[in-house]
């Protein structure tokens, strides 16, 4: 026989050995231990949600015109710190203050007419007394004052009126503040009725800033004024701010069927490093218990359907709540009730818990569980061809066959 028929019949006996050798681990390494207990433990626990949103300005004005003209000059730029009535920009209406000197000079010729229809009032009312003028004359005169007091008003009225058009021809800062948005240029048109141009947006002082954030409907009701929260802003990633929960709005806010409420948080920006539009993303601590009972939050998500199964083949005892049970108490008190498993020598117990706080990973147990309790928190997958595992999800599950 030759040597390489030799070899060929050696690597025909070997192969199947080796494959059997090798599923034989495979399947060795998959083996796990079908259940998986932890004790409770006492901790720290602090419940925080997350939301997102974008500073702005605490107290932020819009300044706009209430007459229309022409932008012919434009004193400040973005960022320049401004007083109260410090001009911003000049409009030219095409009149300026032409009608403003006219009707002071239609002023000073009314007065005029009536200082002197006053005087002449004085005498025809010596010569009315005297009998030397009829009453007609006099009525006439006593008329043409009074018609010339009204015309004075009607002067001077009209004269306030051109004075405070022509004064809004100058935009002045309604308050101290700064300057963060310039939205006009030279030669820009601005009007006054249907959609007044706004032309200024300035912020009172940043110092003292506002978180605007969508917070999800699921989280909302956890939230409270006066809670404290951390956030971030993209330019300083690595640097927590803080900020407190000032106000939470009813109104909800619907994108693409996903609820949000508006909820403001108070921000301090004693170094002026956050900006209006930045976007902030938001921790609020919404719980805190320092010696809490916890477990972790895989416990609450065991699948019964594997927890008979486990029994079944550890020859264990099973004691679990009934449907029956559980529909009594939630409609006895109106609320879904939370159950957990534990291990108690060779029996494993479904018991009912009442949960606190949950911080992503562990959640409290106020009430139904020791302190030595021996919680499950992962089992065996039941087969797939189990008749039940087809019917509920494989929660909780450490492995199948």
């Amino acid at each position: 026989m030759s040597m390489k028929k030799l070899l060929f019949l050696i690597s025909l006996i070997l192969l199947p050995v080796g494959a059997f050798y090798v599923f034989s681990k495979k399947r060795k390494a998959t083996i796990v231990e079908p259940i998986k207990t932890e004790k409770p433990i006492r901790k720290a626990l602090v419940q925080m949600i997350t939301a997102s949103g974008n500073l702005k300005a605490k107290e932020q004005i819009s300044v706009g015109s209430l007459v229309a003209g022409k932008v012919v000059d434009i004193k400040v730029e973005d960022n320049d710190i401004v007083k109260k009535d410090q001009v911003l920009a000049v409009l030219d209406d095409g009149i300026g203050d032409t009608e403003t000197r006219r009707l002071t000079a239609s002023l000073a010729e009314a007065k005029a007419n009536y200082v002197y229809l006053e005087k002449f009032y004085k005498r025809q009312t010596a010569l009315y007394k005297s009998g030397q003028i009829s009453q007609n004359n006099y009525d006439q005169i006593t008329r043409d004052l009074d018609m010339a007091k009204t015309k004075v008003d009607q002067t001077k009225a009209a004269l306030d009126l051109s004075m405070q058009t022509y004064n809004n021809l100058f935009i002045k800062s309604p308050a101290d503040g700064i300057v963060i948005a310039k939205r006009i240029d030279l030669g820009q048109m601005v009007t006054a009725v249907l959609q007044a141009t706004v032309l200024f947006e300035i912020a009172k002082d940043l110092h003292e800033m506002e978180a605007w954030l969508d917070v999800d409907e699921a989280d909302i009701g956890l939230v409270k004024e006066g809670q404290e929260a951390i956030f971030t802003v993209d330019s300083f990633p690595k640097k927590h701010f803080e900020g407190k929960v000032k106000r939470i709005q009813y109104q909800a806010k619907i994108v693409d069927n996903v609820v949000t409420y508006a909820t403001v948080l108070d921000v301090k920006n004693p170094k002026l490093r956050l900006r209006p539009g930045m976007t902030a993303n938001v921790e609020i601590k919404v719980a805190e218990n320092t010696n809490a009972l916890v477990v972790s939050n895989k416990a609450l998500r065991i699948n019964p359907i594997n927890v008979e199964y486990v029994a079944n083949k550890l020859k264990y005892k099973l004691e679990k709540v009934s449907v029956e049970e559980k529909l009594a108490g939630q409609k006895s008190k109106k609320i879904m009730k939370d159950y957990v498993w534990i291990l108690d020598g060779k029996t494993l117990k479904q018991i009912e818990v009442k949960i606190g706080n949950n911080d992503g990973k562990f959640i409290e147990i106020k009430k139904g569980l020791e302190d030595n309790s021996n919680v499950i928190i992962e089992v065996e997958a039941a087969p797939r061809d189990n008749p039940l595992s087809k019917l509920f999800p494989q929660a909780g599950g450490i492995g199948k066959k």
